[in-house]
């Protein structure tokens, strides 16, 4: 039977569920009564958790129910859109926008580069003997990301570095990828760091410059600085020849930051610079370089120098400024020392521009060696000044007699006789006012003013060498002009270089220029060799078994403070070339203030007699008669170049250049033996004697292939000799004598193979 309920039963029964659902609070049964008398098409069905929100005092608006759910619903969709944008703009900033940038941070974290530096050209003389070369010297590094304690790594490295801790522990805090801490140390430096092993502290080689013999050409050579570049002389002015490649080889650094080269590093022979030959003979440069310091200490100077030429080829075979400094060790010195004044400063050249004058005036044709002028008796007024001839009173003197005893006032006359534009022509001609071009830096013009300024005074001055400035290498080119028969070849210095594969080119020439006739230029030299005779200036300049021609000059300087003519301040020199016929050699020594005695022909010309004989010495002339020839190499020996003991005792290269005196004809015509290359000593041989191969080993190809020599106790200069003949691309440490070698000797060694060689000063 089916049940019927009243439907007051009904209400009360939703009733009674509504108000379960809502519980038994006094609210839930309001909202319930209230819900229940809603009419049923305004009725929403609800969360039963979230009563709608209503007004205090009325039914609930389901509308704003609505857009309040909308209105959030729309917030969470805009920050959702927005972060989405942002994830986008970013992801796009780090691939598209700035991708260099941060490419380069990845890179930076994840690779490295090991920078290979070759080294540097050798510089050798006309021989080819070695002057500067580069061997390679450890230097003590960081990379301060990789050093957790940069305080206890400073202490352990400060004693031994010579550096304060705190010094070194700010180089090693921060986040640097690298720095030096020392660079260029001695080996036994290098290997107590090695032996500690502390992270992030490394060895590098770097390529050193060392001087083969201290001050041996300094002042043509120059110096480099702590980076390698060349700073004055050849190393300067052949920079770009001189330097070798830099090469960066690529890497990755694996999780402990060590580094991992893919590739293979590039031969050092390849990336080396090439070598610069210079036409320097170490022989006649160290004996110019000792007769010239020995010249300006005797005379009480304050400095000198020397040049000396071969007339024919223009080739200069010792240029020596004193005082003279040691580029192995740069601040022992003055930084005056450094001042090359063969080319780098001016003086006024006195009497020795005489011959200049002269010459001209016997090309024009104005006079002849016998052409009597009047030297008005030692006082000649001209524009109001006194010209005297210095403590000398000549009457009438020949031109000849003018140039051998010097005459200021009859050479001023000779030069007003050719006149302004014409003496002024002529010394532009002979090279003044000018460079000459020798391949050195800083060469100075000297200061010859226009003819168009000249007064009566300067014109007379000029004449006998007052009034212009010049350097002492134009000097030394004018002679030239004279000593070969009247052409001018330009004075160079390097002869040609040489590439890593052997090939020489030759510098390029200027082809000579005609200044005078060669009747003129073979006159003066006949009237100049009566300067080194009885009645001339330098009789002391004369030489035995030659003829020698010369000119004197002793000239004022200008005194700083007056600004005048100084009557104590003088530079005396003397320039000559010999034999006077047929020319082998020029040579010009000049003095910068000589104390004892002004005089060229006093203080100038002896050095310049000791310098020649012993230059012609190596170049083995010798006098034709026989008796002159035997007391000629009796008088004429070469003093021995520097010995391994007489380099600095903390130069890791000591004595590059054998000793030598006598060349070896020369020893022969006197009747000396023949030096023989000496053994290693005893306590060397035993060294490497015990890994020596007894055999040569026979190379691949059924030919005796090179072994490497017994180095053992040889010093470097012959372990450099010795390999060039193998062919090994050699690897040097240390200094003194060799104490260890790989590959043993007697081994065969493939050419461009690696050859090490430790050297001791020990023992």
């Amino acid at each position: 039977m089916k049940q019927v309920r009243h439907p007051r039963a009904r209400k009360a029964a939703r009733g009674s569920r509504l108000s379960g659902e809502y519980g038994e609070s006094g609210v839930g049964r309001k909202r319930n009564s209230r819900a229940l008398d809603t009419p049923s098409s305004t009725r929403l069905r609800v969360h039963p958790s979230r009563p709608p929100r209503r007004p205090e005092n009325g039914p609930l608006d389901f509308n704003d129910v609505r857009r309040r759910a909308r209105r959030r619903g729309f917030v969470v969709a805009a920050a959702f859109s927005l972060g989405t944008l942002l994830v986008l703009w970013r992801a796009f900033e780090l691939q598209v926008t700035n991708v260099d940038e941060y490419r380069e941070h990845a890179e930076r974290q994840a690779l490295t580069k090991k920078q290979v530096v070759a080294k540097r050209g050798i510089i050798k003389d006309r021989h080819g003997a070695e002057l500067a070369i580069s061997v390679d010297v450890d230097s003590i590094y960081a990379e301060p990301n990789r050093i957790t304690d940069p305080e206890g790594t400073a202490r352990a490295l400060a004693p031994i570095l010579g550096r304060s801790p705190a010094a070194l522990k700010k180089k090693l805090e921060g986040q640097r990828y690298f720095t030096f801490l020392k660079r260029r140390v001695d080996p036994s430096v290098a290997q107590r760091v090695e032996a500690l092993g502390l992270p992030g502290i490394g060895i590098q080689p770097e390529p050193r410059r060392f001087y083969a013999n201290r001050e041996l050409a300094a002042h043509v050579l120059g110096f480099t600085s702590l980076d390698g570049e060349g700073r004055s002389g050849i190393e300067r002015a052949f920079e770009e020849t001189l330097r070798g490649q830099t090469y960066e080889v690529p890497g990755l650094r694996d999780a402990l930051g060590k580094r991992v080269y893919r590739e293979g590093f590039v031969p050092q022979a390849a990336l080396e610079g090439h070598d610069v030959l210079l036409t320097i003979d170490r022989q006649i440069q160290h004996a110019t370089e000792l007769e010239l310091a020995k010249a300006v200490e005797e005379a009480n100077g304050q400095a000198g120098v020397a040049i000396v030429v071969q007339p024919r080829s223009g080739e200069v075979l010792a240029l020596a400024s004193y005082p003279s400094f040691n580029p192995n060790s740069l601040g022992e010195g003055a930084v005056s020392d450094r001042l090359n004044r063969a080319v780098n400063a001016v003086y006024e050249p006195g009497s020795t521009l005489k011959m200049v004058t002269i010459a001209a005036a016997i090309e024009e044709g104005l006079v002849t060696p016998t052409t009597r002028v009047d030297c008005e008796d030692g006082s000649f007024r001209v524009g109001g000044r006194t010209i005297r001839d210095s403590d000398h009173k000549f009457g009438v003197l020949t031109v000849a007699d003018v140039l051998k005893v010097s005459s200021n006032i009859c050479s001023a006359k000779i030069g007003m006789q050719l006149g302004r534009e014409r003496l002024y022509s002529w010394l532009l001609a002979f090279g003044f006012g000018g460079r000459t071009g020798i391949e050195l830096p800083g060469e100075l013009n000297g200061l010859l003013r226009p003819a168009s300024e000249w007064k009566d005074i300067t014109l007379a001055n000029v004449a006998f060498g007052q009034g212009l400035s010049v350097t002492p290498i134009q000097i030394a080119q004018a002679a030239s002009i004279i000593a070969n028969r009247g052409e001018l070849t330009p004075l160079r210095l390097v002869s040609g270089t040489v590439d890593k594969a052997g090939v020489t080119t030759p510098t390029p020439r200027t082809a000579p220029r005609r200044v005078l006739s060669e009747k003129t230029a073979m006159t003066l030299g006949r009237m100049l060799t009566e300067v080194t005779k009885d009645g001339g200036t330098a009789k002391s300049a004369a030489i035995l078994g030659f003829e020698v021609a010369g000119k004197t000059g002793t000239a004022q300087k200008v005194d700083p403070v007056t600004r005048a003519y100084s009557r104590s301040l003088y530079v005396a020199s003397f320039v000559g070339f010999v034999p006077a016929e047929k020319p082998e050699l020029l040579v010009l020594v000049l003095i910068d203030e000589p104390r004892k005695s002004i005089y060229g022909g006093s203080v100038a010309a002896p050095a310049f007699q000791r310098i020649a004989s012993q230059a012609l010495a190596a170049l083995e002339i010798h006098p034709e008669d026989e008796a002159s020839r035997a007391a000629f190499l009796a008088s004429a020996r070469l003093p021995p170049l520097p010995s391994p003991e007489g380099a600095a005792p903390s130069s890791p290269v000591q004595g590059l250049l054998a000793v030598g005196t006598l060349s070896p004809r020369a020893r022969a015509l006197l009747g000396e033996p023949r030096e023989e290359p000496t053994a290693p000593t005893a306590w060397a041989t035993g060294v490497l004697d015990a890994d020596a191969d007894p055999e040569p080993q026979p190379a691949s190809s059924g030919r005796s292939a090179p072994t490497m020599p017994n180095f053992a106790g040889l010093p470097l200069h012959e372990v450099i000799n010795r390999s060039a003949d193998v062919g090994c691309d050699l690897v040097l440490a240390g200094s003194g004598r060799v104490v260890r070698q790989k590959p043993a000797a007697g081994r065969a060694v493939e050419r461009g193979s690696r050859c090490e060689v430790v050297l001791s000063p020990e023992g």
